[in-house]
């Protein structure tokens, strides 16, 4: 007897109105979005839980003008899903898929507003540290690929890319994010995210 498992395409749309403050929307660096002045924004990424996954989710965020001095930002959540995992994923995206317990990324933020070049060692705190290979172009967006590792994960690691300062201002991610475990002699994927388009207008 074969079992069937019916699969659910699950949408989530988050609009929210912010204000314009200090002639921007201010948020984070690294992990979110710095100055936004003005124009608008659409940026789109894969969400990938496993190697070949067949059903990876998508993030897209879009920033527009709203009336009033404010910004509306859509962001919508995308994904094939069974039922009974569907309950969970409505109320959870982004890097939520990131299962608790896993890599501490916090350290990293650091570099916020740091320039970051390729063949370098860089320390961080808890000692975290970053060392950066080679210049990547990831959906046109050019950035520093390294390997960034935390004493307290001994068997985890994260594969990042982390673009120029002007471009971080306008993403809510970095471009490439996987983290992974080692498990035996190979390093398995954790969750990727992954850069696939980037479109900015004054």
């Amino acid at each position: 007897m074969s079992l069937k498992v019916k699969t659910f395409r699950v949408v989530s749309v988050v609009v929210i109105l912010l204000l314009l403050a200090g002639g921007g929307l201010t948020l984070g660096q690294i992990f979110g979005i710095g100055t936004f002045t003005g124009g608008t924004l659409s940026i789109k990424y894969q969400l990938t839980k496993s190697e070949n996954d067949p059903s990876p989710g998508t993030l897209t965020m879009n920033i527009a003008p709203a009336q009033g001095g404010k910004f509306q930002v859509t962001e919508t959540f995308e994904m094939v899903t069974t039922a009974d995992q569907m309950q969970v994923l409505v109320f959870s995206h982004g890097f939520a898929h990131i299962p608790k317990g896993y890599l501490d990324m916090t350290p990293i933020q650091a570099l916020d507003t740091r320039p970051v070049e390729a063949g370098k060692e860089i320390l961080l705190p808890d000692g975290a540290k970053l060392v950066t290979q080679e210049e990547v172009t990831i959906a046109g967006i050019t950035a520093v690929k390294g390997i960034y590792t935390h004493p307290k994960y001994e068997d985890q690691r994260a594969i990042i890319a982390i673009s120029d300062l002007e471009t971080r201002k306008i993403m809510p991610y970095p471009p490439f994010l996987r983290i992974e475990r080692n498990e035996g002699s190979a390093w398995n994927l954790i969750a990727l995210t992954e850069l696939l388009s980037i479109e900015r207008t004054d």
